[in-house]
C-alpha cells in the first residue's frame, strides 16, 4: 500500500520525425480517456484539469503523442513506468518514443500541471504502420476523487527549492508525484483531480479575484467554459476534499467583501453546501475531508473543519472523516510540499481511509 515516488528525468524531449507514410493516427476509439475533459467532433480532446490522462495499449517499439499544447507539461507512462517528460511547446507536433522492447505495452499520457486559464488539446497517439492498436484494457472499478487547490494539485512538489520563477513551478509541478495519484495509485483506483492554486472555498489566497471561487470552477468539464459538463457516468465512491487553505492562510484586509467573522461563517454555510451537492450528485460516498496548521494567520482551519465533523457525525453521516496533515516539510515552490511530503500526505491518506468504511 506505500506508493512509492518516481524521479524524474529533466533531460530536454525532442519531437523526433517521422515519415507520414510511416506513422497512422490511433482512432479514438481505441484510446481511454480518464477525467475532465471535452472531446471534438473534429478530433482531439481539450482539458483545463491536472491528472486528464490518455491511455492506448499497443503492440510495437515506439507510439507518438500528439499535442497542441503551448502551456502544460506532461508525462508519458509505459507500463506504469515514466519514460517521457514532455515540455510545452506552441503548435500541432508529435512526440516520438523509440526503442521500446518488442511486444505489448500500455502508453499513459497525464497531464502534469494545472491550466485553469488556457485550454490543452491532446489530439492523440500515432503507431508505426508495422504496429498495432489493440482494445483498452477495462477501467479500475474503485474510482476516487480529490477536490482541492495548490496541495492537491502537486504545485511546485518536485522543486529542489523553494523558490521558483513562474515557468519554473510550471516545470517543477508533477502531479503523479503528487499525494493524490499516488493514493489513487495504490488503491488501484481511477483519479480525478479538480484542483485549482490559490482557489478557496469563499476566499482566495490573500482575498486575491473575489468574483472567483471553488464553486466557480468546479461544475465544469473546462475551467475556462461555464456552459462544459462534466460526464454524468461518474461516481466515485470516495472523495477527499481539501480545501481551506487560502481562505485563512493570510489574514482578511480592508477592503474585502466580508471580515474575519463573516468569513468563518459562509466558509462553513459553503462547505455544508458542498458536501450536501456531492452526496446530491454521487450517492452516499466516503468524504474524507482534510486540514492542517495554520499557525501564520491564528491556525483557523482545523477548529472549523472539526467543527464540520461533528455536526455531519451528529446528524447522521458515518462515512465522513478528517485526516489532519500535521507539520510538513514544505520543500516544494514557495513552501509547497515537497516529494517526500507528498509521499507522506499519501501514506496518511491510505490508513486513515482504511479506518473509514
Amino acid at each position: 500500500m506505500t506508493p512509492k515516488i518516481r524521479l524524474l528525468c529533466w533531460a530536454a524531449v525532442l519531437a523526433l520525425p517521422v515519415s507520414a507514410a510511416l506513422a497512422e493516427p490511433v482512432p479514438k476509439a481505441l484510446v481511454q480517456t480518464s477525467g475532465r475533459m471535452v472531446e471534438q467532433a473534429d478530433g482531439g480532446w481539450l482539458s483545463t484539469w491536472p491528472g486528464v490522462n490518455w491511455r492506448l495499449r499497443f503492440r510495437g517499439d515506439a507510439v507518438g503523442v500528439r499535442l497542441d499544447d503551448a502551456g502544460n507539461h506532461w508525462v508519458l507512462e509505459i507500463d506504469g513506468q515514466p519514460r517521457l517528460q514532455i515540455a510545452p511547446a506552441s503548435g500541432p507536433r508529435t512526440v516520438w518514443l523509440r526503442d521500446l522492447p518488442p511486444g505489448e505495452h500500455q502508453a499513459l499520457l497525464v497531464k502534469r500541471t494545472e491550466s485553469p486559464r488556457d485550454v490543452a488539446r491532446v489530439l492523440g497517439f500515432e503507431l508505426a504502420a508495422e504496429a498495432e492498436a489493440l482494445p483498452p484494457l477495462p477501467k479500475p472499478a474503485e474510482r476516487i476523487e480529490f477536490i482541492g487547490d495548490s496541495y492537491t494539485a502537486a504545485m511546485g512538489n518536485v522543486s529542489p527549492g523553494r523558490a521558483c520563477t513562474g515557468p519554473e513551478i510550471g516545470a517543477r509541478t508533477d502531479i503523479t508525484q503528487g499525494f493524490a495519484v499516488l493514493a489513487a495509485r495504490s488503491l488501484g483506483a481511477e483519479w480525478q483531480i479538480h484542483a485549482k492554486s490559490g482557489m478557496g472555498l469563499v476566499r482566495n489566497w490573500a482575498g486575491g479575484v473575489p468574483n472567483e471561487t471553488h464553486g466557480t470552477h468546479y461544475a465544469r468539464a473546462l475551467q475556462t467554459d461555464p456552459a462544459s459538463q462534466p460526464a454524468p457516468d461518474w461516481l466515485p465512491q470516495t472523495v477527499v476534499i481539501g480545501l481551506g487553505t487560502n481562505d485563512f492562510s493570510t489574514p482578511v484586509k480592508d477592503g474585502e467583501p466580508r471580515d474575519a467573522a463573516t468569513l468563518e461563517r459562509e466558509f462553513l454555510q459553503a462547505y455544508r453546501s458542498l458536501l450536501a451537492s456531492v452526496r446530491a450528485r454521487y450517492g452516499d460516498p466516503r468524504i474524507l475531508m482534510l486540514s492542517l496548521p495554520l499557525p501564520g494567520n491564528g491556525d483557523k482551519l482545523r477548529p472549523l473543519v472539526q467543527r464540520l465533523l461533528d455536526e455531519q457525525l451528529a446528524a447522521g453521516h458515518v462515512r465522513v472523516g478528517l485526516l489532519d496533515w500535521g507539520k510538513l516539510n514544505g520543500g516544494g515552490c514557495g513552501s509547497h510540499p515537497d516529494a517526500g511530503d507528498h509521499q507522506h500526505m499519501a501514506e496518511l491518506l491510505l490508513n486513515r481511509l482504511q479506518t473509514l468504511k
